[in-house]
């Protein structure tokens, strides 16, 4: 009788595992995808930044120009 008990629990101990098992697998996908979402926007604003500053740059080195030659 207590082997019977013993197998019993086992047997949703174990159950209890796969299930877990799966959730966590679930998890694990869905932030993999996450962190591939992150990782497109991350590189999206890393060219936009460069962009940005590629235009910026000049315009502020024409300021600097102009102010220097207001000052002579």
């Amino acid at each position: 009788m207590a082997t019977e008990a013993l197998e019993v629990r086992m047997a949703r101990l174990e159950g209890a595992y796969e299930q877990v098992d799966r959730r966590l697998g679930s998890i694990g996908e869905r932030l993999g995808g996450l962190e591939a979402r992150i990782d497109a926007i991350a590189s999206e604003l890393r060219r936009q930044f460069y962009w940005t500053l590629a235009f910026l740059a000049p315009l502020y080195g024409l300021l600097v120009g102009l102010i220097l030659q207001l000052r002579r």
